[in-house]
């Protein structure tokens, strides 16, 4: 087993920055942030919809696996510089592990959100992410899979198709749980609620299942068969057992 970790598996969960989003969204307006967030959300609900913008939302989660070239998972668990769980721990631990070891990035619409999320923090921080990363075709070109692998995107052909469900469909057709008790509107409730131990259950449950996505991604491109994926997958089980 090679101990380099080639691929960043990873997952994110987010809360809501209210107080930037009262200061930009109703400034001048006298409401305190919570009433501010409440607006938004009414005013998201008769557009039905419920999303907010990403530059509002702040990481409480990064749950992360090293996976070696040959697909297995070296390393596992939850980021946080100095094991804190601060979002500018959170940040620079992932980022450092992107600057140092120059992995490809594994994610499931982390085009979209994930790493729009980081990006956006490590801007806010005043941090460095490494020159390669904003090369014409790096691993922020859309169509770029040899540094940044969007499962999202290769599995709807870029947005060609819509799937609803998302990261769970995808599990369940893999026959995997997927999201069970926790799903990811419950984020905000839990973290204001101080329930961060099940963010981060829910968050490397995310992580775990990007990987099996991955791995039926390599057996559907032909990179490795059924017997390998197999294996890899108990191998995987065994490491979350210890968990």
């Amino acid at each position: 087993m090679s101990s380099n970790f080639r691929y960043l598996v990873y997952d994110i969960e987010t809360s809501i920055d209210k107080a930037l989003l009262n200061r930009v969204l109703y400034a001048g307006q006298g409401l305190d942030d919570e009433a501010a967030y409440q607006a938004q959300l009414a005013e998201l609900a008769k557009e039905d919809r419920t999303f907010i913008n990403p530059a509002f939302h702040m990481p409480v989660c990064i749950a992360a696996l090293g996976v070696n070239a040959d697909f297995e998972i070296i390393k596992i668990g939850l980021l946080g510089k100095d094991g804190k769980k601060m979002p500018r721990a959170l940040v620079e631990h992932f980022w450092e592990t992107y600057n140092g070891h120059h992995p490809i990035l594994v994610d499931f619409n982390g085009k979209g959100f994930d790493v729009r999320v980081l990006e956006l923090w490590a801007f806010r921080l005043g941090l460095t992410i490494r020159q390669s990363h904003y090369d014409k075709f790096g691993a922020r070109y859309r169509f770029n899979e040899e540094q940044h692998l969007d499962l999202h995107e290769f599995l709807t052909n870029y947005g060609a198709i819509r799937w609803k469900g998302g990261l769970d469909l995808f599990s369940k057709i893999l026959g995997k749980p997927g999201k069970m008790d926790t799903k990811g509107e419950m984020v905000q409730e839990l973290f204001a609620a101080g329930e961060l131990f099940r963010i981060e259950d829910y968050c490397l449950g995310d992580a775990m299942d990007t990987y099996f996505i991955f791995l039926r991604t390599l057996v559907l491109r032909g990179v490795i068969d059924l017997t390998r994926e197999r294996a890899l997958v108990e191998a995987a089980q065994i490491e979350m057992e210890k968990k």
